[in-house]
């Protein structure tokens, strides 16, 4: 064969439809490369759980949301599973595991048939059932801080006084009351009243409630006993000139701190009613001072002295007629 034949033989071969042939070649390195690359893998992926517990049980024991599987299959197979659709495995627990081990198998779990499960972590989970019970115990307000100075607590109240709870029943039997959330009553000087939510500490109890908790503080001033000294005492509904002795007194009186300290001693004055005597010639006599211009809320104790000298005298004409001359000369005036 000479050169000539071998030239024009390598033109059929390389030149003639060359385009067909370079595209032959492209799609048989595509198919290699595929081929090649979709080999078998193994990848890791989360599988959900969701335990179903029996009515009137409640598991006591930690949950588990979810696993760690191993699936195996060919890359192709796998990038077209999404993972983050798997089933959750359901686990059905019964009455009977009251306290048991409860295993997690790979047929437990739903992948496509190309696709298998070699392996789950944790493959197993320790359950402990109980049963749910509901029990009603006590309400306790709690108040935190402290009323303003001269200011006291007089009583705390909750509405209503006793709440419900469920929960696993050996946790539930060892609760004896309930305690609200704190009302802080620092430098409170009024009664107040607030709404509040139990203080439950274990997260597997819970509270029924059917009304709102309300917590009501009663905060009242301080109650003081003191004496207001030099009170002056004079006589009154009589036409006599009167002359009291001793002419002041010390009065001793009961009631809030706040009001007592803001008394107006200038208003507060003992008197002594001569309505009778002022029917009887004038003369010396002794008598009780009466306590006026107290405050509601202030009690009278006593009054030192407790008895006074009144003595009582005639007011002369020519007085009488000054009077009369000054009302008139005001009266002009």
């Amino acid at each position: 064969m000479n050169g000539g034949v071998l030239i024009d033989l390598g033109r059929q071969i390389f030149v003639r439809n060359f385009y067909l042939k370079f595209i032959a070649i492209i799609l048989t390195l595509a198919l290699y490369i595929w081929v090649s690359e979709d080999r078998e893998t193994v990848v890791a992926a989360h599988a959900p759980v969701q335990m179903v517990v029996p009515d009137d049980m409640m598991l006591v024991s930690e949950p588990l949301d979810r696993v760690t599987v191993t699936i195996r299959g060919r890359w192709s197979d796998i990038d077209r599973f999404d993972t983050g659709d798997m089933d959750p495995i359901r686990l059905d627990l019964s009455p009977a595991d009251d306290e048991t081990v409860v295993s997690i198998t790979p047929d437990m779990i739903r992948v496509p048939p190309a696709l298998r499960v070699t392996d789950v972590e944790p493959d197993n989970i320790y359950v402990e059932l109980e049963p749910e019970i509901t029990r009603t115990v006590p309400l306790e307000p709690q108040v935190s801080g402290s009323a303003a100075d001269s200011y006291t607590v007089e009583d705390i109240r909750v509405r209503p006084e006793t709440i419900t709870i469920r929960g696993p029943q050996s946790r539930v039997e060892q609760i004896d009351e309930i305690q609200t959330e704190r009302v802080d009553i620092s430098g409170q000087t009024d009664s107040i009243e607030r709404e509040v939510r139990p203080r439950i500490e274990d997260g597997l109890v819970t509270a029924e409630l059917d009304e709102p908790i309300v917590v009501t503080v009663d905060i009242e001033t301080e109650e003081i006993t003191e004496t207001l000294s030099a009170i002056p005492v004079e006589g009154v509904n009589t036409r006599y000139r009167t002359t009291v002795e001793p002419a002041e007194a010390d009065v001793t009186v009961y009631g809030p701190q706040s009001t007592i300290e803001q008394l107006d001693l200038d208003l507060i004055r003992g008197e002594i009613d001569l309505t009778e005597e002022d029917e009887r010639p004038p003369g010396a006599f002794s008598r009780g001072a009466e306590v006026v211009n107290l405050p509601s809320d202030v009690e009278f104790r006593r009054i030192h002295p407790e008895r006074f000298r009144v003595t009582t005298e005639a007011v002369a004409e020519s007085q009488d007629d000054d009077i009369a001359d000054g009302d008139g000369d005001d009266a002009d005036l």
